[in-house]
């Protein structure tokens, strides 16, 4: 079946996580990604999934794509690069700033012999301002994004590499709108992705703030708290909006409007505090928050997280159990949704790999495999993409410039 991508190509020139993930999301839309590494031990995140004996990691966000061996520091890689560039409708990278001109495999370079060419850059802080040209990772873009802050109160890292995965996303957003416009205007264009500008773009927290200005004093004077910390103290937490301790484990609950939070004390057998002034109101909700999860707490107590999602969800209440890696890694909806799932390697072992989100629960095409091996399929891609004949390649091995 016919996806969105289907004859586009793709050249991953990408490592780690942050533009593998924006060339998986292309693959993912039917888009040909090859993935170009260095011949030997191939990209870095994959010497370091092969130190740690730990290969099928990489499969996370390689499954679904081609693999192409080159030295681009060889002449003739570099040349073949060049040829490969020429026919791509996209290339992919996150190098440290300055690398892709050092090389000669920028955009403004590629765009010479290539002006449809989309490549898209995706970097800590972008090509301006006075951060531009400073390396970064993950961490570095929660710290910088106020993210880090919000989480960890940035006395530690963050828990998951949530700037590379997003900020994947977004670069495989902006590839594709790329691709929109140059079919209205015939060229291609650099998307200049910053990994700071992600994570502030999704930190409501601070965004709210900022918003809110001045105002805050006021909403302080109120309810005794700001707006970035309505929902989110940890210290005081509100009765409506609470990660709750079950016997066995914890249960989110929400209940914010008056509806909800009448229907959770009666479905909880606290109807004696419908009618109590201190919980009447929103406001009086948030003033007296401490008192509220007193009252509530002995329920949750003496329940299972089982018999609490059970009974809140059999009223229309939104709650879910708080799950773990083990428990999400086996969740019944996920499944069902087909994000967990099996590719593939070449030797036809099963290697468990996330599904496909924009697929709306259909799953992986059946054709997918895990992530190639290095330099797995160079002889076909140099074959598709260029027409090069068996003796060409072998050539160009003998040269040192594929392997």
């Amino acid at each position: 079946m016919a996806r969105e991508l289907d004859g586009i190509r793709v050249l991953d020139l990408s490592q780690f996580l942050s533009g593998p993930r924006c060339s998986q999301a292309l693959a993912d839309r039917g888009a040909d990604v090859v993935k170009v590494e260095p011949p030997g031990m191939g990209e870095t995140m994959r010497l370091l999934c092969t130190l740690m004996r730990a290969e099928k990691i990489m499969s996370v966000l390689h499954r679904g794509k081609r693999g192409l061996a080159l030295d681009i520091k060889n002449p003739e890689g570099k040349a073949l690069l060049r040829r490969l560039a020429d026919r791509a409708d996209v290339v992919v990278d996150n190098f440290a700033p300055g690398t892709a001109e050092r090389l000669g495999i920028d955009y403004e370079t590629l765009k010479e012999t290539n002006p449809r060419i989309v490549y898209v850059q995706i970097s800590g802080f972008g090509e301006t301002g006075p951060r531009a040209g400073r390396t970064a990772f993950d961490i570095v873009a929660q710290a910088t994004g106020g993210v880090m802050f919000e989480q960890t109160g940035g006395e530690s890292p963050p828990r998951i590499f949530w700037a590379d995965l997003t900020s994947g996303a977004y670069a495989a957003m902006g590839a594709i709108a790329a691709l929109f416009e140059r079919e209205r205007t015939g060229r291609g264009k650099l998307v200049d992705l910053a990994m700071q500008d992600v994570a502030y773009f999704h930190n409501f927290t601070a965004m709210a703030t900022r918003a809110h200005g001045s105002d805050d004093e006021e909403t302080i004077r109120w309810l005794g708290r700001g707006l970035a910390e309505l929902l989110t103290d940890h210290n005081r937490p509100v009765p409506f909006w609470r990660s709750y301790p079950a016997t066995d484990g914890h249960v989110v609950v929400v209940a914010l409007t008056d509806r909800q939070w009448n229907s959770l004390l009666e479905t909880i057998g606290r109807e004696d505090l419908i009618g109590d002034e201190r919980f009447a109101a929103f406001p009086g909700r948030v003033i007296n928050a401490a008192a509220g999860v007193a009252e509530l707490d002995p329920w949750f107590e003496q329940h299972t997280v089982a018999e609490v999602v059970e009974t809140l969800s059999a009223k229309g209440l939104p709650c879910a159990p708080v799950l773990d890696r083990d428990a999400v890694n086996q969740d019944e909806q996920l499944l069902a949704r087909k994000m967990l799932t099996e590719v593939e390697d070449a030797t036809g072992e099963s290697i468990a790999v996330v599904g496909d989100p924009l697929s709306g629960g259909q799953g992986l095409p059946d054709h997918y495999r895990a992530c190639p091996g290095l330099g797995e399929h160079t002889a076909q891609v140099l074959g598709d993409w260029l027409d090069l004949s068996s003796d060409d390649i072998a050539a160009l091995h003998d040269k040192g410039a594929v392997a």
